[in-house]
């Protein structure tokens, strides 16, 4: 069913100022935001969001759980949901129509950035690995059972370094958490993790020696990233006493999550929800500790995958954090 329109609303919010506006009032009925299931950061996110739509739009909104994007996206596409909480790597392959999405996800776009996951090789301190192209003849894990872009994402790392599947012995893994147990246990060398996992701090306080991120070989470019897992970039992991497994400045990955937008969002709607979410970022930084990594400055960077929804574009616009590079990226996305 079509949502209606915010469009009084960004029409008040505009006649009195962007940032001078007060709250905005809704008139859709009801939005729904898909996550991943309960228990998962995307569910705990998407619940935050639906509470600031209701409290700021007088919005009923509701957090809808699912299996993963992979369910939720098309349904976003059908306009049967109106937003949803998709990695830059789901989001990329959807927009792209690769597997397990059977056709091009066109109608789906973007409103903001709201999570950066950093994500790279880890290994114990002990194995002598340092280097992504350490990994040759290594047993490494490559694929994961319920994540296609993730793996997809790891071939890329490996190819970084010149390597392929068939250099390292592959392994699959049943999760990210699950494989951080196979190098504690030695059921593998090396293994893809995010750094900010809790599960990360308690294996390496417990491993005799640590554990250590391997670096990605410096001339690894963005550009070379994005071509082989669209979504994802590099990342400069910087050494901190909280994470003891950065053993210097540390080159890995990263890849984003964004709020989108399904086809039941027009123009003027996503004007106003952008806003919403803009104008409070700081607030919800305070309460939901994921997404304070996550500046909000940069809640619109130009490394999308997939393009902007054209009243998210406005608002960013209006904000003046839309640049030269977004106007590249956004016409690159065909």
């Amino acid at each position: 069913m079509k949502t209606r329109t915010l469009g009084t609303v960004a029409a008040a919010i505009a006649a009195v100022g962007l940032l001078a506006a007060g709250p905005a009032q809704a008139k859709v009925k009801r939005l729904t935001i898909g996550s991943n299931p309960a228990g998962s950061v995307y569910f705990l996110l998407a619940g935050g969001f639906a509470k600031l739509f209701q409290q700021e739009l007088k919005l009923r909104s509701t957090a809808q759980p699912h299996a993963g994007s992979s369910v939720y996206l098309p349904l976003m596409n059908k306009g049967e949901i109106t937003l949803g909480i998709n990695s830059s790597l789901d989001s990329g392959m959807a927009y792209n129509g690769k597997a397990p999405y059977r056709e091009r996800q066109l109608g789906v776009t973007s409103l903001a950035r709201v999570w950066i996951l950093p994500y790279g090789y880890m290994t114990k301190e002990s194995s002598g690995i340092k280097s992504i192209s350490d990994l040759k003849g290594k047993r490494v894990v490559v694929k994961f059972k319920t994540n296609v872009s993730l793996a997809q994402l790891n071939r890329t790392i490996l190819k970084s370094a010149g390597l392929n599947e068939t250099d390292v012995v592959s392994l699959e893994s049943g999760g990210v958490v699950a494989s951080i147990n196979m190098v504690i246990e030695g059921r593998a060398d090396a293994v893809p993790v995010a750094t900010g996992m809790p599960a990360m701090r308690k294996a390496h306080a417990t491993v005799p020696g640590g554990l250590r991120m391997v670096s990605m070989l410096p001339n690894t470019t963005d550009s070379e990233m994005a071509s082989g897992m669209p979504g994802s970039r590099t990342f400069m992991a910087k050494a901190n006493k909280r994470l003891g497994f950065i053993r210097g400045d540390t080159k890995i990955t990263a890849f984003d999550s964004f709020l989108n937008a399904g086809t039941s969002i027009d123009n003027e709607d996503a004007y106003t929800l952008t806003k919403t979410l803009h104008m409070n970022w700081k607030k919800l930084q305070k309460a939901y500790g994921p997404i304070r990594g996550t500046p909000q400055k940069g809640m619109a960077p130009a490394t999308n995958p997939m393009p902007y929804h054209a009243g998210a574009i406005k608002y960013w616009k209006d904000a003046g954090l839309w640049t030269a590079a977004n106007d590249k990226q956004q016409g690159s996305l065909k």
